[in-house]
Protein backbone atom coordinates (compact mmCIF):
# COMPACT_ATOMS: atom_id res chain seq x y z
CA UNK A 1 0.00 0.00 0.00
CA UNK A 2 1.72 3.14 -0.93
CA UNK A 3 -0.88 5.99 -0.14
CA UNK A 4 -0.27 8.73 2.35
CA UNK A 5 -1.66 7.89 6.07
CA UNK A 6 -4.00 10.26 5.85
CA UNK A 7 -5.64 8.29 1.89
CA UNK A 8 -6.22 5.15 3.78
CA UNK A 9 -9.26 3.73 4.64
CA UNK A 10 -10.87 2.45 7.22
CA UNK A 11 -8.32 -0.81 9.43
CA UNK A 12 -11.77 -2.79 8.91
CA UNK A 13 -13.31 -1.89 5.28
CA UNK A 14 -15.28 -4.21 3.72
CA UNK A 15 -14.45 -4.98 0.18
CA UNK A 16 -16.70 -3.15 -2.36
CA UNK A 17 -18.72 -1.12 0.52
CA UNK A 18 -17.86 2.69 1.01
CA UNK A 19 -15.51 3.67 3.45
CA UNK A 20 -17.39 5.38 6.12
CA UNK A 21 -15.87 8.90 5.29
CA UNK A 22 -17.18 8.24 1.89
CA UNK A 23 -20.79 7.04 2.34
CA UNK A 24 -23.31 9.73 2.51
CA UNK A 25 -26.35 7.59 2.32
CA UNK A 26 -26.42 7.39 6.42
CA UNK A 27 -29.88 6.00 7.82
CA UNK A 28 -31.00 7.03 11.17
CA UNK A 29 -29.71 8.55 13.75
CA UNK A 30 -32.13 12.02 13.36
CA UNK A 31 -32.16 12.53 16.71
CA UNK A 32 -28.39 12.31 17.57
CA UNK A 33 -27.87 14.61 14.16
CA UNK A 34 -30.69 17.03 15.55
CA UNK A 35 -29.14 17.10 19.17
CA UNK A 36 -25.49 18.16 17.80
CA UNK A 37 -26.81 20.60 15.44
CA UNK A 38 -29.08 22.36 17.95
CA UNK A 39 -25.89 22.50 20.70
CA UNK A 40 -23.56 23.97 17.75
CA UNK A 41 -26.44 27.05 16.84
CA UNK A 42 -26.84 27.30 20.26
CA UNK A 43 -23.56 29.08 20.69
CA UNK A 44 -22.82 26.51 23.46
CA UNK A 45 -21.04 23.67 22.09
CA UNK A 46 -19.15 21.34 24.29
CA UNK A 47 -15.39 20.90 22.91
CA UNK A 48 -15.89 17.23 22.81
CA UNK A 49 -18.71 14.61 22.82
CA UNK A 50 -18.69 10.60 23.06
CA UNK A 51 -21.04 9.15 20.58
CA UNK A 52 -21.53 5.33 21.87
CA UNK A 53 -23.39 2.25 20.56
CA UNK A 54 -22.79 -0.80 18.93
CA UNK A 55 -20.38 -1.57 16.18
CA UNK A 56 -21.31 -1.07 12.64
CA UNK A 57 -24.49 1.03 13.06
CA UNK A 58 -22.82 4.52 11.64
CA UNK A 59 -21.16 6.42 14.19
CA UNK A 60 -18.18 7.37 11.65
CA UNK A 61 -20.45 8.42 8.69
CA UNK A 62 -22.45 10.52 11.46
CA UNK A 63 -19.21 12.29 12.29
CA UNK A 64 -18.02 12.68 9.54
CA UNK A 65 -21.25 14.34 7.90
CA UNK A 66 -21.75 16.24 11.18
CA UNK A 67 -18.34 17.68 10.80
CA UNK A 68 -19.62 18.40 6.83
CA UNK A 69 -22.53 20.26 8.90
CA UNK A 70 -19.92 22.56 11.04
CA UNK A 71 -17.99 23.34 7.84
CA UNK A 72 -20.85 24.47 6.01
CA UNK A 73 -22.08 26.88 8.54
CA UNK A 74 -18.51 28.21 10.22
CA UNK A 75 -20.74 30.62 12.37
CA UNK A 76 -22.73 28.86 14.96
CA UNK A 77 -25.53 31.55 15.12
CA UNK A 78 -26.04 31.57 11.43
CA UNK A 79 -26.12 27.87 11.54
CA UNK A 80 -29.59 25.94 11.68
CA UNK A 81 -30.50 23.86 14.89
CA UNK A 82 -31.19 21.15 13.23
CA UNK A 83 -29.32 18.71 10.81
CA UNK A 84 -30.53 18.66 7.00
CA UNK A 85 -28.68 16.49 4.27
CA UNK A 86 -26.63 18.76 1.74
CA UNK A 87 -26.57 19.04 -2.23
CA UNK A 88 -24.16 16.09 -4.06
CA UNK A 89 -22.24 18.71 -4.83
CA UNK A 90 -21.35 20.44 -1.31
CA UNK A 91 -17.82 21.46 -1.37
CA UNK A 92 -17.55 20.80 2.60
CA UNK A 93 -19.20 17.30 2.22
CA UNK A 94 -16.83 16.74 -0.61
CA UNK A 95 -13.91 16.98 0.68
CA UNK A 96 -14.66 15.27 4.04
CA UNK A 97 -15.57 12.51 2.17
CA UNK A 98 -12.45 12.71 0.61
CA UNK A 99 -10.50 12.98 3.71
CA UNK A 100 -9.28 16.54 2.23
CA UNK A 101 -10.92 19.25 4.24
CA UNK A 102 -8.11 21.01 5.85
CA UNK A 103 -10.04 21.23 9.18
CA UNK A 104 -11.01 17.56 9.41
CA UNK A 105 -8.55 14.94 11.35
CA UNK A 106 -9.93 11.43 11.83
CA UNK A 107 -7.94 9.26 13.66
CA UNK A 108 -7.85 5.45 13.32
CA UNK A 109 -5.68 2.33 13.67
CA UNK A 110 -2.91 3.17 11.43
CA UNK A 111 -0.90 1.30 8.70
CA UNK A 112 2.43 -0.50 9.52
CA UNK A 113 4.68 0.51 6.51
CA UNK A 114 7.29 -1.40 7.92
CA UNK A 115 5.18 -4.91 8.59
CA UNK A 116 2.53 -3.64 5.74
CA UNK A 117 -0.69 -4.34 7.93
CA UNK A 118 -2.78 -2.24 9.81
CA UNK A 119 -1.78 -1.49 13.40
CA UNK A 120 -3.98 -3.70 16.34
CA UNK A 121 -4.35 -0.39 18.29
CA UNK A 122 -4.85 3.30 17.74
CA UNK A 123 -1.65 4.15 18.93
CA UNK A 124 -0.07 7.17 20.43
CA UNK A 125 1.82 8.55 17.49
CA UNK A 126 -2.15 8.74 15.83
CA UNK A 127 -3.21 11.06 18.81
CA UNK A 128 0.13 12.90 18.71
CA UNK A 129 -1.24 14.19 14.67
CA UNK A 130 -3.22 16.77 16.64
CA UNK A 131 -0.15 18.89 17.60
CA UNK A 132 0.41 19.78 14.19
CA UNK A 133 -3.09 19.70 13.33
CA UNK A 134 -3.93 22.29 15.68
CA UNK A 135 -0.93 24.04 15.40
CA UNK A 136 -1.53 25.62 11.86
CA UNK A 137 -4.48 28.07 11.66
CA UNK A 138 -7.70 27.05 11.00
CA UNK A 139 -8.07 26.26 7.22
CA UNK A 140 -10.80 28.12 5.33
CA UNK A 141 -11.90 29.59 9.14
CA UNK A 142 -14.34 28.06 11.34
CA UNK A 143 -14.31 25.25 13.78
CA UNK A 144 -11.65 22.19 13.55
CA UNK A 145 -13.09 19.04 13.91
CA UNK A 146 -11.42 16.23 15.08
CA UNK A 147 -12.88 12.41 15.37
CA UNK A 148 -11.44 9.76 17.73
CA UNK A 149 -12.06 6.20 15.88
CA UNK A 150 -12.79 4.61 18.30
CA UNK A 151 -11.69 5.10 21.50
CA UNK A 152 -11.92 0.97 21.70
CA UNK A 153 -8.60 0.90 20.04
CA UNK A 154 -6.36 3.21 21.90
CA UNK A 155 -3.57 1.86 23.89
CA UNK A 156 -2.79 3.78 27.40
CA UNK A 157 -0.14 5.92 26.09
CA UNK A 158 -2.32 6.92 23.58
CA UNK A 159 -5.29 7.31 25.90
CA UNK A 160 -3.41 9.68 27.74
CA UNK A 161 -2.40 11.65 25.45
CA UNK A 162 -5.90 11.85 24.27
CA UNK A 163 -7.10 13.12 27.61
CA UNK A 164 -4.23 15.78 27.77
CA UNK A 165 -6.02 17.11 24.93
CA UNK A 166 -9.36 17.26 26.08
CA UNK A 167 -7.97 18.93 29.53
CA UNK A 168 -6.97 21.76 27.66
CA UNK A 169 -8.53 22.16 24.26
CA UNK A 170 -7.88 24.80 21.76
CA UNK A 171 -10.64 27.11 20.86
CA UNK A 172 -13.29 26.32 18.48
CA UNK A 173 -12.71 22.70 18.30
CA UNK A 174 -14.78 19.90 18.59
CA UNK A 175 -13.81 16.07 19.32
CA UNK A 176 -16.24 13.38 17.97
CA UNK A 177 -15.14 10.60 20.54
CA UNK A 178 -16.34 7.37 19.13
CA UNK A 179 -16.86 4.15 21.17
CA UNK A 180 -18.98 0.47 20.73
CA UNK A 181 -18.39 -0.22 24.13
CA UNK A 182 -16.71 2.58 26.14
CA UNK A 183 -13.88 1.27 28.23
CA UNK A 184 -11.39 4.47 28.02
CA UNK A 185 -10.32 5.68 31.28
CA UNK A 186 -13.33 7.31 33.14
CA UNK A 187 -11.33 10.98 33.21
CA UNK A 188 -11.42 10.73 29.20
CA UNK A 189 -15.03 10.47 29.59
CA UNK A 190 -15.79 12.40 32.61
CA UNK A 191 -14.39 15.03 29.74
CA UNK A 192 -17.11 14.57 27.51
CA UNK A 193 -20.92 15.24 26.89
CA UNK A 194 -22.27 11.53 25.45
CA UNK A 195 -24.72 10.80 23.69
CA UNK A 196 -25.74 7.47 22.93
CA UNK A 197 -26.34 6.08 19.18
CA UNK A 198 -28.88 3.37 19.02
CA UNK A 199 -28.76 0.32 16.91
CA UNK A 200 -31.28 0.37 13.55
CA UNK A 201 -34.88 -1.07 13.05
CA UNK A 202 -34.98 -3.82 10.57
CA UNK A 203 -36.77 -1.53 8.29
CA UNK A 204 -33.85 1.24 8.66
CA UNK A 205 -31.13 -1.61 8.12
CA UNK A 206 -32.79 -2.78 4.62
CA UNK A 207 -33.20 0.73 3.46
CA UNK A 208 -29.39 0.92 4.26
CA UNK A 209 -28.47 -2.11 2.36
CA UNK A 210 -30.76 -1.22 -0.53
CA UNK A 211 -28.68 2.31 -0.83
CA UNK A 212 -25.93 0.48 -0.96
CA UNK A 213 -27.26 -1.58 -3.60
CA UNK A 214 -27.03 -5.04 -2.19
CA UNK A 215 -30.71 -5.36 -1.96
CA UNK A 216 -30.92 -5.47 -6.05
CA UNK A 217 -31.55 -8.86 -6.81
CA UNK A 218 -31.66 -9.96 -3.40
CA UNK A 219 -34.50 -12.56 -2.09
CA UNK A 220 -36.52 -10.29 -0.21
CA UNK A 221 -36.98 -13.33 3.06
CA UNK A 222 -33.50 -13.24 2.77
CA UNK A 223 -32.84 -9.82 3.28
CA UNK A 224 -35.29 -9.61 5.65
CA UNK A 225 -33.83 -12.40 7.57
CA UNK A 226 -29.82 -10.35 7.61
CA UNK A 227 -31.99 -7.39 8.68
CA UNK A 228 -33.60 -9.18 11.69
CA UNK A 229 -29.88 -11.29 12.69
CA UNK A 230 -27.80 -8.00 12.19
CA UNK A 231 -28.87 -6.66 15.76
CA UNK A 232 -29.35 -3.15 14.30
CA UNK A 233 -25.78 -3.13 12.47
CA UNK A 234 -25.19 -2.10 9.07
CA UNK A 235 -22.35 -3.54 8.64
CA UNK A 236 -23.30 -7.02 10.42
CA UNK A 237 -25.94 -7.07 7.87
CA UNK A 238 -24.04 -6.33 4.46
CA UNK A 239 -21.94 -9.36 6.00
CA UNK A 240 -24.92 -11.79 6.22
CA UNK A 241 -26.03 -10.58 2.82
CA UNK A 242 -22.62 -10.78 1.04
CA UNK A 243 -21.18 -14.30 2.39
CA UNK A 244 -25.13 -15.69 2.60
CA UNK A 245 -26.11 -15.70 6.12
CA UNK A 246 -29.32 -16.14 5.75
CA UNK A 247 -28.88 -19.95 4.37
CA UNK A 248 -25.98 -20.02 7.08
CA UNK A 249 -28.37 -19.18 9.82
CA UNK A 250 -31.01 -21.46 8.71
CA UNK A 251 -28.61 -24.54 8.54
CA UNK A 252 -27.18 -24.11 12.01
CA UNK A 253 -31.04 -23.52 13.55
CA UNK A 254 -31.90 -26.56 11.93
CA UNK A 255 -28.83 -28.53 12.78
CA UNK A 256 -29.10 -26.76 16.53
CA UNK A 257 -32.73 -27.47 16.74
CA UNK A 258 -32.50 -31.57 16.06
CA UNK A 259 -33.64 -34.00 18.55
CA UNK A 260 -30.11 -35.64 18.43
CA UNK A 261 -26.63 -34.13 17.12
CA UNK A 262 -26.38 -34.82 13.14
CA UNK A 263 -22.85 -35.22 13.11
CA UNK A 264 -22.53 -35.92 9.24
CA UNK A 265 -23.91 -32.68 8.79
CA UNK A 266 -22.00 -30.76 11.66
CA UNK A 267 -18.71 -32.41 9.84
CA UNK A 268 -19.83 -31.23 6.54
CA UNK A 269 -20.63 -27.28 7.59
CA UNK A 270 -17.32 -27.72 9.61
CA UNK A 271 -15.72 -28.88 6.40
CA UNK A 272 -16.81 -26.01 4.36
CA UNK A 273 -15.98 -23.56 7.08
CA UNK A 274 -12.04 -24.54 8.01
CA UNK A 275 -10.49 -23.67 4.53
CA UNK A 276 -9.04 -20.15 4.70
CA UNK A 277 -11.19 -18.37 1.87
CA UNK A 278 -14.29 -19.20 4.37
CA UNK A 279 -13.02 -16.92 6.95
CA UNK A 280 -15.49 -14.70 7.13
CA UNK A 281 -18.29 -17.36 7.45
CA UNK A 282 -16.36 -19.08 9.85
CA UNK A 283 -16.89 -15.31 11.86
CA UNK A 284 -20.17 -15.21 10.91
CA UNK A 285 -21.14 -18.66 12.11
CA UNK A 286 -19.43 -17.87 15.73
CA UNK A 287 -21.45 -14.59 15.52
CA UNK A 288 -24.51 -16.83 14.76
CA UNK A 289 -24.22 -19.09 17.92
CA UNK A 290 -23.55 -16.25 19.89
CA UNK A 291 -26.48 -14.65 19.60
CA UNK A 292 -28.34 -17.62 19.44
CA UNK A 293 -27.30 -18.67 22.70
CA UNK A 294 -28.02 -14.73 24.03
CA UNK A 295 -31.25 -15.41 22.85
CA UNK A 296 -31.92 -18.74 24.53
CA UNK A 297 -30.70 -16.92 27.57
CA UNK A 298 -33.03 -14.50 27.88
CA UNK A 299 -36.05 -16.45 26.51
CA UNK A 300 -36.28 -14.53 23.34
CA UNK A 301 -37.83 -15.82 20.25
CA UNK A 302 -35.66 -16.44 16.79
CA UNK A 303 -36.27 -14.20 13.80
CA UNK A 304 -39.35 -15.24 12.18
CA UNK A 305 -41.37 -15.04 15.46
CA UNK A 306 -41.04 -18.48 16.73
CA UNK A 307 -41.70 -18.64 20.12
CA UNK A 308 -39.00 -20.02 22.82
CA UNK A 309 -40.12 -20.64 26.20
CA UNK A 310 -38.03 -19.62 28.95
CA UNK A 311 -35.62 -22.00 30.39
CA UNK A 312 -35.49 -23.35 33.64
CA UNK A 313 -33.05 -22.02 36.30
CA UNK A 314 -31.24 -24.82 35.81
CA UNK A 315 -31.42 -24.57 31.81
CA UNK A 316 -30.32 -21.03 32.27
CA UNK A 317 -27.25 -21.61 33.83
CA UNK A 318 -26.32 -24.30 31.32
CA UNK A 319 -27.22 -22.04 28.37
CA UNK A 320 -24.84 -19.44 30.01
CA UNK A 321 -22.13 -22.24 30.32
CA UNK A 322 -22.30 -22.91 26.42
CA UNK A 323 -21.95 -19.31 26.05
CA UNK A 324 -18.77 -19.19 28.20
CA UNK A 325 -17.49 -21.91 26.48
CA UNK A 326 -17.85 -20.98 22.74
CA UNK A 327 -16.65 -17.90 23.46
CA UNK A 328 -13.43 -19.28 25.07
CA UNK A 329 -12.82 -21.91 22.76
CA UNK A 330 -13.14 -19.67 19.38
CA UNK A 331 -10.71 -17.23 21.34
CA UNK A 332 -8.46 -19.90 22.20
CA UNK A 333 -8.09 -20.80 18.56
CA UNK A 334 -7.75 -17.41 17.64
CA UNK A 335 -4.52 -17.22 19.88
CA UNK A 336 -3.30 -20.53 19.65
CA UNK A 337 -3.89 -21.15 15.76
CA UNK A 338 -5.87 -24.09 16.74
CA UNK A 339 -8.13 -26.52 14.59
CA UNK A 340 -11.06 -24.87 13.69
CA UNK A 341 -13.28 -27.53 12.91
CA UNK A 342 -12.65 -28.68 16.40
CA UNK A 343 -14.29 -25.35 17.39
CA UNK A 344 -17.57 -26.00 15.50
CA UNK A 345 -17.55 -29.77 16.64
CA UNK A 346 -17.15 -28.89 20.51
CA UNK A 347 -19.85 -26.32 20.13
CA UNK A 348 -22.61 -28.16 18.56
CA UNK A 349 -21.95 -30.95 21.44
CA UNK A 350 -22.38 -28.28 23.90
CA UNK A 351 -25.56 -26.66 22.36
CA UNK A 352 -27.21 -30.29 22.27
CA UNK A 353 -26.07 -30.88 26.04
CA UNK A 354 -27.81 -27.72 27.19
CA UNK A 355 -30.56 -27.90 25.08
Amino acid sequence: MSVDDGDLPAWDRIEGIPDPLENRALVGHAGVFDHLAARYASGRMHHAWLLSGPRGIGKATLAARFAGHVFRHPDPTNAPAHYSKPPANDTAELQVTRNAHPNYLHMRRPWDHKDKRFKSDLTVDEIRRTVSFFGTSAGQGGWRVAVVDTADDLNAAAANALLKILEEPPPRTLFLVLAHAPKMLATIRSRCQKLTVRPLGNEQVVEALTALGLADGADENDLLLAASLSGGSVRRAITLVMDDGASLYRRFTAMAGAPAPQWDKVHELAGELVVASANDRYRLLLDIVHDYVGRRIRGEPEPGGQGVPAPSHGGLAGWVEVWEKTRRSAQLADEWNLDRKQVILNLFSALHEAA
